[in-house]
């Protein structure tokens, strides 16, 4: 298994955010990883120090849904696995992203814009 299939997706709830504090991060991974796999894919992909993992496998929760004939029809929802990955102390993931990275990219947008526009103005003339 490629280390770029491992993690599909970070989790972002309350919980992992709390958590955030004392350097842990929550990941839905493939659901047959290990640990030493989740290990290796967390560090390559954000370049930090993995202390601890704890892996947690979650079964489909059984429920009815009614489809386009109106009859009830017995679903499942899939099956995750879930790790909780403790970093060394100092380092952080940043899942939200920084507003002020944001604006900043959005004023040196608005920035480049405006001189291209001005050169425009300039070979015109």
């Amino acid at each position: 298994m490629r280390r770029s299939d491992v993690l599909i997706r970070p989790i972002i709830s309350e919980k992992i955010l709390k958590g955030v504090q004392a350097g842990w991060y929550g990941f839905v991974v493939d659901r047959r990883s290990d640990k030493i796999g989740v290990k290796s894919a967390v560090e390559s992909a954000f370049g930090v120090d993995v202390i601890e993992i704890r892996l947690l496998s979650k079964k489909g929760k059984k429920v009815r849904d009614i489809n386009i004939k109106n009859r009830l029809v017995k679903n499942k929802r899939t099956d995750l696995k879930k790790a909780y990955v403790k970093l060394k102390s100092g380092q952080v993931i940043n899942l939200l992203g920084d507003e002020s990275d944001e604006k900043g990219k959005k004023k040196t947008k608005a920035k480049e814009n405006k001189k291209l526009e001005n050169n425009r103005n300039e070979s015109k003339e």
